[in-house]
């Protein structure tokens, strides 16, 4: 079976998405599936990056683009090669991509046997104001995606269990085409036991994800403010931000400037694994994604799983399904900034509470692992074709 993945960034890129698509296709590859990502020539920290290579059982093609746009990308290769390549099965991550979308659209008309999938990991524009002029264009290019997309994809991977009521609402999704196959981590990722603090050692906080306004790490920077103005809190306390830089970056660099939190805050840009997974694992005992919107947040998982407390918002749709309130970490409402205060200082001044909490989201993480994830997938490829 011959699968194409196509995504607008892949490996070595660390966000959900490509991390997600990384995790199942490198397993199907294993298990003997001819799979070929398909992809652009954006990249991650200015590496250099080969036009082909192959990694982990993958081809990978980095088509030419002239811009690392995500929704307006275009990467002109990208169309012969698939009207000029057979595949059975194609597997797309994102929706509004709408260069893709017409390659895809073309490459149905004329390949009746191809079977395609999608994950959508979240609407178009998901995380866009209703207002103004990204608004609009969220608008708009909802009604173009409802037109054909029902058509176009044969099934719909949901990455948690609330993605089918927008699937539905916004696109009439048919809800028998949608499967539910979560994100995870592997196994060995998992860490057998959490490195235990002493009450008086530094608590280190973490957020790793990109830099963007949307991701709330400015309601964290807020709520530290607030925190070290709080009578009788633990101050010992310092806040990673770790992640590609963003078009927010500066405006985050600014504002720690400006409420002088210099000596609570640390930027660390680009980390490598190691020195992410080091810092997950021995510093940090709490890691928080504030963003106004996401699907899962596979860095919660990895967190959890070198034994942090995890905090994010009621617009994480996973939210339900990967926090037990109280027990692995705690969920606040996007902009509730004093209910994000509230839970971090209790944090803070409760050690024994946050070593207890840290043993419950190391025992948590177990329940996510791409070893018992991928089944469902493989499932999926096999079934698929014969629809």
């Amino acid at each position: 079976m011959k699968i194409a993945y196509i995504t607008p960034r892949f490996h070595p890129f660390k966000g959900g998405a490509e991390q997600n698509l990384l995790a199942l296709s490198t397993r199907v590859a294993k298990l003997g599936f001819d799979s070929t990502v398909l992809t652009t020539n954006a990249r991650f920290n200015k590496e250099k990056l080969p036009r082909e290579e192959f990694y982990k059982g993958l081809r990978i093609i980095r088509h030419w683009a002239p811009t690392e746009a995500l929704y307006a990308g275009f990467y002109p290769q990208l169309l012969p090669h698939l009207l000029t390549n057979k595949y059975d099965i194609i597997h797309s991550t994102g929706i509004g991509f709408f260069w893709r979308e017409f390659c895809l659209v073309l490459k149905k008309l004329t390949s009746k046997q191809t079977r395609f999938i999608v994950t959508p990991h979240g609407p178009f524009l998901a995380a866009t104001s209703a207002t103004g002029f990204r608004g609009f264009i969220r608008k708009v290019g909802n009604r173009i995606l409802k037109i054909y997309i029902n058509w176009l994809y044969d099934e719909f991977i949901a990455v948690n269990p609330n993605q089918h009521v927008w699937m539905e609402a916004l696109y009439n999704v048919n809800p028998i085409k949608i499967i539910n196959i979560p994100n995870g981590i592997d196994e060995s990722y998992i860490e057998s036991k959490i490195v235990e603090h002493k009450p008086e050692d530094k608590v280190v906080i973490t957020y790793m994800n990109r830099m963007e306004e949307y991701k709330g790490i400015q309601q964290v920077l807020k709520a530290i403010h607030k925190i070290l103005d709080l009578p009788g809190g633990n101050k010992n306390f310092i806040f990673y931000i770790m992640g590609r830089p963003g078009g927010y970056t500066k405006t985050l660099e600014s504002m720690v400037r400006d409420m002088q939190l210099e000596s609570h805050t640390k930027f660390i840009f680009s980390p490598e694994d190691k020195e992410r997974d080091e810092i997950f694992y021995k510093e940090s005992q709490i890691n928080i994604l504030p963003s106004q919107w996401e699907a899962t947040g596979i860095t919660l998982l990895e967190a959890m799983a070198k034994g942090n407390i995890i905090i994010t918002t009621e617009q994480n749709e996973a939210a339900d399904i990967l926090i037990k309130e109280g027990e692995n970490g705690f969920v606040y409402g996007y902009d509730e900034i004093d209910k994000l205060v509230e839970g971090l200082s209790w944090l803070l001044k409760t050690p024994e509470l946050r070593e207890r909490m840290r043993k419950d989201a190391l025992e948590m993480s177990k329940k996510f692992t791409w070893e018992s994830v991928v089944k469902s997938y493989v499932d999926l490829l096999n079934n698929i074709k014969y629809k």
